[in-house]
């Protein structure tokens, strides 16, 4: 295995749980669970609702994302997302797309 291979599995993997993360997060937000370590999205701007909502839309992104991490394109999306949503499933599809991305542009 290479080392573009192992970054682009590495970078699939934080997505991946980013995504499962996000997705668990927001299904707590909405049946209104409160626990100690704050999973559900931070959208700021938006009410608790509608917050969930966008955090369960991007959850199913970055779990579909997970798949296309040698695109560059997808990559730039998830990192957007990521960034928007900015909770702990955020920071983590944010740092996989990241880590996709240098991985998809560098070429040896």
């Amino acid at each position: 295995m290479t080392q573009l291979q192992a970054l682009h599995s590495l970078a699939r993997a934080l997505i991946l749980v980013g995504g499962i993360v996000l997705l668990i997060g927001a299904i707590l937000q909405v049946i209104d669970v409160r626990s100690l370590l704050d999973l559900t999205p931070n959208v700021r701007s938006l009410s608790l609702f509608s917050s969930a909502l966008i955090g369960i839309l991007v959850g199913i992104l970055a779990l579909i994302g997970s798949t296309q991490v040698s695109s560059a394109v997808w990559c730039i999306i998830l990192m957007v997302l990521g960034y928007l949503v900015g909770s702990l499933g955020g920071i983590l599809v944010f740092i996989g797309a990241l880590i996709g991305l240098v991985a998809t542009l560098v070429k040896t």
